[in-house]
């Protein structure tokens, strides 16, 4: 079968090269969150129904989906691909990425990442390849691997290309979380001025003022370039829900609901996983603020976690989804979900050893952590949490979005009268977040509990407060 341009500077096995070219526009909308990567795929599979490499990408999206059902689906474009594949000729890149699904959907993320990686040592412009180790670097938690993922391949890069500013953003992205907020702001930056519809781009530089507590300039950032962003698939809510972050840490608690209500949760019932993360994680987050939320908020979201106790593929989603039950109080339901991750975690028939091994070292600990609170023992989620709070970052996601576990920690140390504990703990904290108002709260609150002076604690907060 011949071989014709991707319009990417790759060839692609394909019947056409009209098929080759969209197979390319499939790539672009991936990276890009474009509303239509699906109807993309599709065009694609209609211009050429045995395109191999469609078929991989085929896998891969359903497995992006993160659920059960999904996966099942990727399993059948994975064997459609390896019937292909086998009286085909296909390249060596090609055939990479076949590997890669085939660890996928046999539960193996890292083998799958290690195969995305080698495609890149001799094809450092595959995109697609490097997006979604990317995506898999995330899930494990390494803002090293991310960072350097793309620093390998960067010098095979130009402006020239269509996607250099995704590259770019990616990039400064994976420097943050690696810690160089600096020069990640720089990149994320460059990136965004080349498409300010770069959504990926646009939070990567929001991650940074979060991280440096620039709450104000957050805010105006993000309202700044809405009309660019706001055009993207669901992704365009995790956005929302950054500048919801920057209000809650003013305080702006009724700015954050109305943020909430109109796009954060304004479409749940396309059943994201990453909607429901960001929904729960923020009224949980409101509720540690003093705001009541009201339970239909809740609800909505432990409706929608429900149809999820068995999917297991990331923990850290596994989380939120019992996040949402305890929320909504929904105790049973929670015991079954985590009952479900202990049977994922032990069992040696889970494909996936390694999140069945997070999910025992930290998964576990974690959700009963999140019950003892909802069942009003928060010294118990203390005993929980203490011992793992440094091996969280294995869970995966963001440092802004794992940072709910540790105020989580910081709230049951209070109330569990673990003092010197949660001063130990606000001491740290006050440390790495001085701008946090909250955090100052808290922490005049465990110096107050200890018998010390909380004076300095309790004027900064007031000033914090008074700022905004």
């Amino acid at each position: 079968m011949p071989v014709f341009s991707d319009g990417l500077g790759l060839d692609v096995t394909a019947a056409s090269g009209e098929a080759a070219a969209s197979f390319g526009s499939t790539v672009e909308g991936y990276v890009r969150f474009t509303r239509d990567v699906g109807d993309r795929l599709k065009d694609t599979l209609t211009a050429d129904p045995d395109m191999p490499l469609a078929h991989v990408t085929k896998g891969y999206f359903m497995k992006l989906f993160g659920t059960g059902a999904m996966s099942v689906r990727a399993e059948k474009a994975l064997g459609t691909a390896t019937e292909l594949f086998a009286r085909m000729d296909t390249t060596d890149r090609e055939k990479g990425h076949l590997a890669a699904l085939g660890a996928w959907c046999a539960g193996d993320i890292e083998g799958a990442a290690d195969a995305w990686e080698r495609i890149l040592l001799d094809a450092p412009r595959d995109m697609l390849a490097l997006r979604l180790a990317h995506f898999a670097h995330f899930y494990a938690g390494s803002g090293a691997r991310m960072r350097d993922s793309v620093a390998r391949v960067m010098y095979a890069w130009d402006k020239s290309h269509p996607l250099y500013g995704n590259l770019i953003g990616m990039y400064g992205f994976g420097l943050e979380e690696a810690g160089d907020y600096r020069k990640g702001e720089r990149y994320a930056r460059e990136a965004v001025e080349i498409d300010p519809k770069d959504a990926w781009s646009v939070h990567a530089v929001a991650h940074v003022m979060e991280m440096e507590g620039r709450h104000r300039e957050g805010i105006d950032w993000i309202k700044g370039l809405e009309p660019h962003w706001n055009t993207v698939h669901n992704f365009r809510f995790h956005v929302w829900w950054h500048r919801a972050l920057f209000h809650l840490e003013r305080y702006e608690l009724d700015e954050v609901m109305a943020l909430y209500d109109a796009q954060v949760a304004s479409d749940l019932e396309a059943d994201q996983y990453l909607d429901v993360v960001n929904a729960a994680a923020l009224l949980w987050r409101l509720e540690l603020y003093g705001m009541r939320v009201g339970p239909e908020r809740w609800a909505q979201l432990a409706d929608l976690a429900k149809r999820h106790l068995d999917d297991h593929e990331l923990v850290f989603v596994s989380l939120h989804y019992l996040m949402a039950l305890l929320g909504a109080g929904r105790m049973s339901e929670a015991a079954e979900m985590i009952e479900k991750l202990r049977a994922y975690a032990e069992s040696e028939a889970t494909r996936d050893q390694n999140q069945a091994e997070i999910t025992r070292k930290v998964g576990l600990a974690l959700a009963e952590a999140m019950s003892a609170i909802r069942s009003g023992n928060p010294a118990r989620a203390v005993n929980l949490i203490w011992p793992v709070r440094y091996d969280i970052q294995s869970i995966g996601g963001s440092h802004a979005q794992r940072d709910v576990f540790e105020e989580m920690l910081v709230d049951a140390s209070l109330k569990g009268g673990e003092t010197a504990k949660a001063r130990a703990l606000l001491s740290e904290r006050t440390a790495k977040k001085p701008n946090s108002a909250w955090s100052w709260e808290r922490y005049g609150e465990a110096l107050t509990g200890s018998g010390l002076d909380a004076s300095k604690a309790s004027a900064k907060a007031a000033e914090l407060r008074a700022a905004h």
